[in-house]
């Protein structure tokens, strides 16, 4: 039951179940329709359902959706920034250049404290630089021998040592004199053999006298003229001048022997005078490389050099007599040939296998809004073949049009540039990727 107010008086009604049955309408047309729908209405309703149905199976066709891998990226150029880090703990001692200022290779930029004088120890690695091992011996020693080096004196004065050893060596030649003993004796040997082969030549020809008046003697004792003594007498004469030939020669052939042991004396001398300035000149020629070598290890860990041409640009504000600490950023090297710029991906795991080379990639830069400047395209170069500890794979992309973005913008570039990419896979239909979800489903149900 329910009451209706019309003006000051109530009606109450009573309704019971079936209220719809009870009801009289007005117009009969309106029963005809609800009681029984004309077969046109439901033959149109059928045919436009049909059609959307239709419509949208064709537009699941038609309508490509791709897959997008997301990934932090890095625009870079091929030859990247040149990041610099303090190699020790330190403070500075001189800064030669200013921010944002143009280097060159090789330029001095930095120089952190240490206890030698960083002057002298240029000076010196310029001399060590400079220095061949055929013109060692024109090492200023003198002047090197008044720096500063700090914790390198050690290593010079060891060098310098070897050094002066070996100048010693070289002006005093210690065997010298042995080999001019050898020299002269040689000389007074060749002298007396000159002596003696002319005595020979006497000798020879007093030998072939006696030898003639022995053969003379006996062939007149033959024939009973000479008496037997005066045989012996004219033979005792040639067995005398026959000795006396064979002991001149021995006595050349004694020279000659001295000489030959005088020579190898001489070889001997030269010998070890060729062993001991090697050894000499060896020890130096080591310890020098030793110096140099400790020489660029104070320049690594003291000096901050440039190692490309560019323009240097601070990491924070620095002063001199600032500490800083090691590992921690100091500048940066931009160089002035920046090639072609490239994108550095991380990818994760995750969907990593639908990548391949020159798929797109959407990049968005964190410098710049991608609402106000627009996104950058580039292309997949090439994927790791093995991902990192992490997980990750490395994905290299080229920028095909540089930094000009979708709103036709060119992007300034400056050091490098961070973000986050999208790498489009393939495009599937709508209506494929309906089938995947079912042939998945019926996969689960297996």
């Amino acid at each position: 039951m329910f009451s209706l107010k019309y003006g000051r008086k109530f009606y109450y009604i009573t309704m019971k179940e079936d209220v719809l049955d009870n009801i009289e309408l007005r117009s009969e047309s309106v029963q005809d329709i609800l009681t029984q729908p004309p077969h046109w209405m439901i033959r149109w309703g059928n045919t436009v359902i049909f059609i959307i149905l239709l419509l949208i199976l064709v537009m699941s066709y038609i309508i490509k959706y791709p897959e997008f891998v997301p990934a932090p990226i890095i625009v870079t150029s091929q030859n990247p920034p040149e990041k610099i880090e303090a190699r020790t703990s330190s403070k500075i001692e001189k800064i030669f250049i200013k921010d944002h200022q143009e280097v060159k290779k090789n330029d001095v930029l930095m120089v952190m404290q240490s206890a030698a004088n960083y002057k002298d120890i240029l000076e010196l690695k310029k001399m060590v630089d400079s220095i061949t091992p055929d013109k060692l011996y024109a090492f200023p020693i003198a002047q090197a021998s008044r720096f500063k080096l700090g914790e390198l004196q050690g290593e010079y004065n060891s060098f310098a040592k070897a050094f002066q050893d070996e100048a010693l060596f070289t002006r005093l030649q210690p065997y010298a004199p042995e080999n001019l003993a050898a020299n002269q004796s040689i000389s007074e040997y060749r002298i007396r053999i000159a002596t003696l082969k002319q005595q020979k030549n006497l000798e020879s020809i007093k030998y072939d006298l006696t030898k003639k008046n022995f053969n003379r003697s006996q062939e007149l004792f033959n024939q009973g003229v000479i008496s037997a003594m005066e045989l012996e007498n004219e033979k005792i004469k040639y067995l005398q001048a026959q000795q006396n030939l064979e002991n001149i020669k021995i006595s050349i052939s004694q020279m000659d022997e001295g000489i030959s042991n005088l020579n190898k004396t001489k070889s001997g001398t030269a010998i070890n005078t060729e062993k001991d300035r090697i050894t000499y000149s060896s020890q130096t020629l080591q310890l020098l490389e030793q110096l140099r070598k400790s020489l660029k290890q104070w320049e690594l860990n003291y000096l901050v050099i440039s190692s490309t041409d560019g323009v240097a640009s601070f990491q924070q504000f620095f002063g001199e007599n600032q500490f800083v600490k090691v590992g921690e950023p100091i500048l940066s090297i931009l160089p002035k040939n920046k090639e072609q710029l490239v994108g550095r991906m991380s990818v994760p795991t995750t969907n990593s296998g639908k990548i391949t080379p020159g798929e797109k990639v959407l990049i968005k830069l964190d410098n710049y809004r991608f609402q106000e400047y627009g996104i950058i395209e580039g292309k997949v170069q090439n994927i790791s073949l093995i991902p990192d500890e992490k997980g990750n794979y490395y994905v290299d992309v080229i920028l095909p049009k540089g930094l000009k973005t979708s709103y036709n913008k060119t992007l300034t570039f400056d050091k490098e540039l961070r973000g986050s990419a999208e790498i489009v896979t393939q495009d599937l239909r709508l209506i494929e990727r309906f089938f995947y979800q079912i042939r998945k489903l019926l996969g689960y149900q297996v």
